[in-house]
């Protein structure tokens, strides 16, 4: 970091004495003349987003200013010309646009606060913002000014010249006793050193015109009263004796506030860079948790989804798996029924068998039911297939093994080729075939 030291500067003066009636010009230091430098450094900041921060946090850093003023030029915009409707929403729109230049220039003076060092604002209201910091400059006698090269968002690492047009003006328009840093995204892009100086204290002036006036009237004095050589050149060296304490005194005093000034600034650095590189070590374990979490969120969100669709296939063919069970029991209920059914024709004939033999005949007709709808011939083996009727299980199965799938009595499709012996059927056959053969 680059220390500058305010530049002090002794001023030599010339004077005549008339020393025991001869001329002798000797150079005579009469006083010391030193520039005014206003210690204040000048920070031109922009109201959006604090935009301007880099500028000021630089600043702080590398200036090694002790106080520093925020300003900002606000244009304002114009409501309306004498003469028209006034416009209430304008008026509004001005109004926020203020505030929120106050606001920015709150949030500017608390990083001047964080940062330990004394800060003033300033708001101004011009037309133009080149304008209104050349007027400060010169108002105020601004020695120190630091404000952007650019937009940060336009800063390039091969930026070395200034970009904006407000920087540009200033630069060629400035006074030459300004010395102005421009700066972009906390990079120094160039400086304008200051060539003049003007402005000297008023204090050192008016120590110089006394002290001149002290060696004329001293030297009128020893031309009146033919003073000695000796007491002349002795009344010179105490006033160049006292002059050079003084100098000494002075340069020590500034030394001194320089020093400490720079070893303040380098603290403030020091301790900016460790608050830096913590928040950055902050920032960097925050998007690594971050994106650990994120990870992880992907893959249970994954599993997850993975899990809903097997799920919902499991569902699905429990779901097939209930209808074909529903529609199967609804078969077998209907079955059990018709058996039910058979049952009760089988007991009737039994009964009516029972009958018969009471009263045997030879040329009894066997029921239509112990026929087979297939064969048409008396069963032997009946069973019931899944349309409901009975038939011979040589003949039903014959019909399914030439590729049948459907009802041989009302040709619709078979839900399917189960087949379940009808056994009181097949009693009862056969007990007619017994009556039939006695």
């Amino acid at each position: 970091m680059t220390l500058k030291v305010p530049i002090q500067e002794t001023v030599k003066l010339v004077g005549s004495l008339r020393l025991c009636g001869s001329d002798r010009s000797e150079p005579v230091v009469v006083s010391k003349r030193e520039m005014v430098m206003d210690e204040k450094v000048y920070v031109a900041v922009v109201a959006r987003d604090l935009e301007s921060k880099s500028s000021l946090v630089w600043a702080i850093q590398n200036t090694v200013g002790r106080e520093f003023c925020i300003v900002y030029v606000h244009q304002p915009m114009q409501i309306s010309a004498p003469g028209e409707m006034f416009h209430e929403q304008k008026l509004r729109l001005y109004r926020k646009e203020k505030e929120k230049a106050y606001n920015s220039l709150d949030k500017y003076l608390n990083i001047c606060r964080q940062m330990n060092v004394n800060a003033e604002k300033i708001y101004m209201e011009m037309d133009s913002v080149e304008e209104g910091i050349l007027q400060l400059i010169s108002q105020r006698g601004a020695k120190k000014l630091v404000m952007g090269a650019a937009a940060d968002r336009n800063y390039t690492m091969k930026m070395k010249d200034l970009h904006s047009k407000k920087a540009i003006c200033i630069s060629r328009e400035a006074p030459d006793t300004c010395h102005i840093w421009f700066t972009c995204n906390g990079y120094l892009i160039c400086t304008r050193e200051a060539t003049r100086r003007d402005n000297l204290y008023a204090e050192g002036t008016s120590s110089s015109s006394l002290t001149q006036s002290e060696i004329t009237k001293g030297t009128e004095s020893v031309a009146s009263s033919s003073m000695a050589k000796d007491d002349v050149q002795i009344q010179v060296a105490l006033i160049e004796a006292a002059t050079s304490n003084r100098e000494k005194r002075l340069e020590v005093s500034k030394r001194k506030e320089a020093e400490k000034a720079a070893s303040d600034a380098i603290k403030r650095a020091k301790e900016s860079e460790n608050l830096y590189l913590n928040e950055l070590k902050r920032r960097k374990e925050t998007e690594k948790s971050l994106k650990e979490a994120k990870e992880e969120m992907e893959k249970m969100r994954s599993e997850g989804e993975a899990r809903i669709a097997e799920s919902n296939t499991v569902i699905t063919n429990l779901q097939g798996k209930y209808s074909l069970s529903m529609k199967v029991l609804r078969r077998l209920r209907d079955e059990h029924e018709e058996l039910k059914r058979e049952l009760n024709e089988v007991s009737k004939h039994k009964s009516r068998c029972k009958e018969e033999e009471a009263s045997p005949s030879k040329d009894r007709e066997p029921p239509q039911y112990f026929i087979c709808p297939i064969t048409q011939d008396v069963m032997e083996d009946p069973y019931v297939a899944a349309d409901g009727f009975t038939y011979e299980g040589e003949a039903i199965r014959g019909w399914f093994n030439r590729g049948h799938e459907t009802s041989p009595m009302t040709n619709k499709r078979l839900p399917h080729a189960s087949l379940v012996p009808n056994l009181a059927l097949r009693s009862a056959i056969q007990e007619w075939l017994q009556a039939s053969s006695s």
